[in-house]
């Protein structure tokens, strides 16, 4: 898209100072017009022949326009122009995503080997390598739920945890993925993140109760089943990312899995970026020159007396 089809105010609603300050303009212009004045006092045929018109210099802008025409390049900078959008402040990824697995007794089973939590653990490191600043964070569940680790750029102690995961550890058995979702969710620390349920199984029942009530900062959801294929119920994993406005995505033997959640995590980041007017640069600050060099000409001598003056 071009300059002018992106071109927008980011506070319109401030252009609308420009309508008071040149009805003040229009009142200094008519109150400084000795015609009109001298009109409610002298006959109007006998007027033009008693005042002397002063000669007029047409490259010369009456005070009180000049101060109309820079109250309006001041107005229209503090709105915002912009039309191009701004640079990535850093080249770090700057997307966020919580890790949320299932850690119980049947992600043990080997119908994917070694098992389905070592291959979830598997796959959470490729996603990891292939969004290497990337920040992450990862939350256990059972019968409850629990933060292993906050957000962090250290994929490595990350890594680090999820491996010495198992059900023997989880003091609750169970399945409480719900739980697990509010608390992932608290963890960004602002809109556009993505969770990322790491299971074998989906239970859209489970998730009405989130639905209705939502999550904070209104994360994206994406389910991974982390089960083969042969065992793997789909219409459950898309009934509950449907719930929650999510994706499901299935466990591959490649990386395609990785590389689709990658591109829904990218996504979601866009997606929730694109709502912020913030992402457009300000382009005010370049009528600054223009403001200051017009105001230059206020100190000339007589200048205000002239634009203030009221016959």
């Amino acid at each position: 898209m071009s300059a002018l089809e992106l071109f927008h105010f980011l506070r319109p609603w401030l252009l609308l100072l420009i309508l008071p300050s040149w009805l003040m303009v229009w009142w200094l212009l008519r109150h400084q017009n000795d015609m009109l004045r001298w009109k409610k006092l002298v006959d109007s045929k006998l007027l033009a022949h008693l005042l002397i018109t002063p000669e007029q210099n047409p490259s010369k802008i009456q005070a009180p326009i000049h101060l109309g025409i820079v109250w309006t390049l001041i107005v229209v900078a503090l709105a915002g122009p912009a039309w191009q959008l701004k640079p990535p402040a850093f080249t770090q990824d700057e997307a966020q995503i919580v890790f949320v697995v299932k850690v119980t007794q049947s992600m043990q089973t080997k119908d994917l080997t070694p098992s389905r939590l070592k291959r979830a653990q598997l796959k959470m490191k490729d996603l990891m390598d292939l969004r290497p600043d990337i920040k992450t964070a990862l939350v256990a569940y059972s019968g409850s739920a629990h933060l292993v680790l906050p957000l962090t750029h250290d994929h490595a102690v990350l890594t680090t945890f999820a491996q010495s995961l198992a059900p023997d550890i989880m003091p609750e058995e169970g399945d409480r993925p719900d739980s697990a979702l509010i608390l992932a969710a608290k963890q960004f620390e602002s809109g556009g993140g993505t969770i990322i349920v790491l299971s074998d199984s989906a239970d859209p029942s489970q998730f009405q109760e989130v639905a209705k009530s939502g999550l904070p900062n209104d994360p994206k959801v994406l389910f991974f089943a982390v089960v083969s294929k042969e065992l793997l119920n789909q219409k459950t994993f898309e009934q509950s990312a449907s719930a929650l406005k999510g994706e499901y995505q299935p466990i591959t033997a490649d990386e395609y899995d990785v590389s689709k959640l990658s591109s829904m995590i990218n996504q979601a980041f866009k997606g929730a970026s694109a709502k912020e007017d913030t992402r457009y640069e300000d382009g005010g600050y370049m009528f600054i020159p223009i403001i200051v060099l017009w105001m230059l000409l206020w100190f000339r001598r007589g200048f205000i007396a002239e634009a203030w003056r009221v016959s």
